[in-house]
């Protein structure tokens, strides 16, 4: 009879584990989706920083990743390294990442780059892309197969991208 508490105690810790457990697959499932039909992303056109302009169709025929971010926030600055490793890992099997910045403050993009070089492109929006796409907040990324169509959609860190990359194009 004294064994009961502990026995109840060990059932409900086990209980309050699983659901812990299940709600985490509940947010990953939320974060990161492939859409359920075939869809693209509108040509945007986007600017380098040095001034050329850059259409989103140019890149077809590519995997592309178009992450949208900015340098004052903490998972975008987090992600970065991973982009700039896969990317050299995979850009001659024929990756290409547009990290399109959404900052609005002159001078903040070239500050972070010159602490944080990447060898991939950086680009500014010339569209109102924000609102067109809806986007709910940065990071979010659109991974883009080599039609152009949409793979995979993640809103926050994009930690898989290397198994994503992998399904794509074997590296």
């Amino acid at each position: 009879m004294k064994a009961i508490p502990y026995i109840l105690t060990g059932i409900l810790l086990i209980m309050v584990l699983f659901f812990a457990l299940e709600h985490e697959k509940e947010d990953e499932g939320l974060s990161s989706y492939k859409p359920p039909v075939e869809q693209s992303l509108p040509n945007f056109t986007f600017k380098t920083l040095d001034g050329r302009d850059i259409r989103l169709y140019d890149l077809k025929g590519k995997v592309l990743l178009v992450n949208f971010w900015a340098t004052w926030c903490p998972p975008c600055r987090e992600e970065m390294p991973i982009f700039e490793k896969e990317y050299k890992r995979c850009r001659d099997k024929g990756f290409e990442i547009l990290a399109v910045n959404m900052d609005t403050s002159e001078g903040s993009v070239e500050k972070f780059l010159r602490e944080n070089p990447v060898s991939f492109l950086i680009v500014k929006p010339t569209d109102n892309l924000e609102k067109e796409l809806k986007l709910m907040g940065f990071p979010t990324s659109y991974l883009l197969d080599k039609e152009g169509k949409i793979y995979r959609i993640r809103l926050g860190v994009y930690r898989e991208l290397d198994k994503d990359l992998k399904e794509l194009l074997g590296c």
